[in-house]
């Protein structure tokens, strides 16, 4: 933007060298402004477009590369000639490449362009994509993760500037304990009897290091606004040249400052310039942008289509087949003037005299088949809550092999919408998220699977389900950033033993701390092995990005795990239900009078809390014990059941350890911070429809480790009496949020 400057003229009786000297000293702090608001300014604008770049050529453990230094050099003068804030670099061992990258992460948060150039080597191995810094000495394939960086922390960081992230890789690469011998003339690891490459034209260069049995980086799938570009694909090496550059960086060079050259562009041309010079090496890219034009010398072209109106269309071709009404509703609400407001209104009225209909029928029978039927075609209806809690107790007094039979209950009318021809497209993100707002709070899993299928982001946590994005339990860059000011931490990356035990014991996901550990201890006979075996059965190796064939085969297995624990924790919590329920009613029932019901729902609700249900204990028992003190006692024994269980059940919460395992969770959002620094969730519990507000017990474990424990189900339980908290449902919190803003 423009600065603008104001002139103003005094008129004044003083002496006209007065008047100059004041009109001097005007003109000297004006042009001090202006270069400070100058300077400002192009600050401001580095600090949107910034660059990494490392040039790696002096490795210690295996021969020297030639040219990296040279390219990595001459691209961070090209980027700074772009107007990018550069951070150059060269010759980085791991703990340096860690600092530059946590540098760098924490200011692409900002940044509307971030570039990651590395020229080195590279390697896949153990189905990873590996760089390779100076320091590395690498045995076997296990010894990577502890010497090498995987591309996928590249990645991540990538993710979060605004328009684009970029990494760049001139660097490819064999397995590097295959042998010690490296072939000088390429970025490869291991040196196999090479076929030469014979040069299309120009000088004769050296043999490209390429033959049929070595291997390159494994192809990479990545989303949002991010591009992945190898020197060479995959499968293939890259040649380091035998001028000042490279092949690749040397074409890429010759063309980077082109103004205006959009970025797909850019990478066609040196894609063709490499082949035609190399005859053997073709680059290859990865990632798709949206329809708008990117470029790294110029500004990106203005949408010229109406975002409101791309999103009004996108979000109603998933809207229009939900049967929730609370998506029609939020629908509507998004987009007022919408043609499809009436459609909408008169949708919502047919399905909710249907469900009307299909509850009078369960009123009247309130048997076992009529509450699963009900849930069945009405899973988000209104009376869900309580079909659940009927249905529960049903089955707690069921007799084995009870025959439930059939009913006959109308289900939602179809929708009637005229179906679009073909799925709507757009390339706009401003479309995509304002869809996304629509859809994201949606309990139709089919509308927000759908979506994320089609428009998946890590950016906005939108992941489609089983994708190997969603499948990783946490993520070791975001850990890497967090854990940066940590001095037991960045004294267990400079070797120290000691160090590293103790940030385990803070840090327990970030499994890079005990391949340092190993590192430090000079890796005894067995200690990376196990700690890599660990780290995989527990899920926190799980590969985002990489589709090589060891990694697929892995990310399957895992998913079947997943699978198994899913399962379990579905039974876990659908038990909960069933024995709060269970337990109330059949102490109630045996009750007549006010006390006894009192009684029966606190015993029943401390047994509850017990068992896990915490605040969902309160509105079960609450009402269960109300309905059956209703058909045993007077309307007064009724109503104090129902005041006792709940006021039970929340003392009992507070006695006792409530599951709070993040593996129990899903529909995860981040609400605020308690008053002693642990961060509040709003969740689900899977298999549960309500939400609540609680911690996290992996998080509650490096803070308050007392508070903690493992129950015999093997998830993690919370103490919240002795963190001084109430586990509550969302709708109570949001009750007491409300009464302390009055107050």
């Amino acid at each position: 933007m423009p600065a603008h400057f104001g002139i103003f003229v005094l008129a004044s009786s003083r002496p006209v060298f007065m008047l100059q000297d004041l009109a001097r000293r005007i003109a000297v702090l004006g042009c001090l402004a202006l270069s400070m608001l100058v300077a400002t300014m192009l600050q401001a604008a580095a600090g949107d477009r910034i660059a990494l770049v490392v040039g790696n050529s002096n490795y210690r453990k295996v021969p020297k590369l030639i040219n990296p230094a040279n390219d990595a050099a001459d691209m961070a003068t090209s980027l700074g000639r772009l107007g990018y804030s550069v951070r150059h670099l060269a010759d980085l061992d791991y703990n340096h490449f860690r600092q530059a990258l946590i540098e760098f992460g924490n200011a692409a948060k900002t940044a509307d362009k971030a570039v990651i150039f590395f020229a080195g080597h590279g390697v896949e191995m153990d189905g990873k994509n590996w760089l390779i810094p100076v320091d590395a000495e690498i045995k076997s394939e296990i010894d990577v993760y502890a010497e090498a960086i995987n591309l996928e922390t590249l990645i991540d960081i990538s993710v979060m500037p605004k328009i684009i992230g970029l990494v760049v890789l001139d660097a490819c690469r064999n397995d590097p304990f295959e042998t010690t011998k490296v072939a000088a003339a390429g970025r490869a690891l291991s040196s196999r009897p090479s076929k030469a490459a014979a040069p299309v034209s120009g000088t004769p260069r050296s043999p490209t290091p390429f033959a049929a049995d070595t291997r390159g980086l494994a192809p990479v799938e990545v989303s949002d606004n991010v591009l992945v570009a190898f020197a060479a694909a995959a499968g293939t090496t890259a040649s380091d040249g035998a001028g000042r550059n490279s092949p690749y960086s040397g074409s890429l060079l010759r063309h980077v400052e082109t103004p205006q050259l959009e970025i797909n562009y850019l990478f066609r041309i040196v894609h063709d310039e490499v082949w035609k010079e190399t005859g053997t090496q073709e680059p290859a890219i990865y990632g798709t942008l949206p329809k708008g034009d990117i470029y790294l010398n110029g500004e990106a072209a203005i949408a010229s289509s109406d975002g409101g109106a791309d999103a009004e269309q996108l979000a109603w071709e998933f809207v229009r087949s939900t049967n929730e009404i609370a998506t029609l509703r939020r629908f509507a609400q998004q987009f007022p003037a919408s043609a499809h407001t009436a459609e909408i209104d008169r949708r919502i009225a047919q399905l909710q005299t249907a469900e009307t209909n299909a509850w009078k029928i369960v009123e009247r029978q309130k048997s076992l088949a009529a509450y699963r039927a009900y849930l069945d075609l009405y899973p988000f209806g209104e009376h869900v809550e309580s079909a659940r809690v009927a249905l529960a107790s049903l089955e707690k007094s069921a007799k084995p092999g009870q025959a439930t039979g059939q009913i006959d209950m109308p289900g939602p009318p179809p929708a009637s919408y005229q179906l679009a021809s073909a799925e709507t497209t757009t390339g706009n993100s401003e479309a995509v998220e304002k869809a996304w707002d629509v859809l994201k709070e949606s309990r139709d899993k089919s509308v927000v699977g759908r979506f994320a299928e089609r428009y998946p982001s890590s950016r906005h946590n939108r992941l489609p389900p089983g994708s190997d994005l969603a499948l990783r339990p946490v993520n070791s860059t975001e850990l890497m950033l967090q854990s940066a000011h940590d001095r037991d931490v960045n004294a267990c990356f400079d070797g120290d033993s000691g160090a590293c035990a103790r940030s385990i014991k803070k840090y327990p996901d970030y499994v890079q701390l005990q391949f340092q550990l190993c590192r430090s201890k000079g890796n005894p006979k067995g200690c990376m092995i196990n700690a890599v075996t660990e780290a995989r059965r527990r899920g926190l190796l799980v590969s985002a990005y990489t589709r090589s064939e060891e990694e697929k085969v892995r990310n399957r297995e895992y998913r079947r795990v997943v699978a198994r624990v899913n399962q379990n924790v579905g039974n876990v919590v659908s038990g909960v239900v069933s024995n709060v329920v269970g337990n109330v009613v059949s102490n109630a029932v045996s009750t007549a009078v006010s006390n006894a019901a009192s009684s029966a729902a606190s015993r029943a609700a401390s047994q509850a809390a017990s068992a896990a249900a915490g605040r969902a204990a309160s509105a079960a028992a609450s009402s269960a014990a109300s309905s059956a003190a209703s058909r045993s006692a007077s309307s007064a024994a009724s109503s104090a059941a129902s005041r006792a269980a709940s006021t039970a059940a929340s003392n009992a919460a507070s006695r006792v350890t409530i599951p709070s395992d993040i593996r129990l969770k899903e529909d995860i959002t981040a609400l605020g911070w308690t008053d002693t620094g642990l961060r509040l969730y709003r969740y689900r519990y899977k298999g549960d429809a309500r939400f609540y507000v609680g911690v996290m017990a992996q998080e509650v474990a490096r803070q308050t480790p007392a508070a903690v424990s493992s129950g015999v189900d093997g998830f993690l339980r919370v103490d919240y009496g002795l963190l001084g908290l109430d586990f509550l449902t969302d709708r109570d919190w949001m009750r007491r949020q409300l009464r302390s803003s009055i107050d």
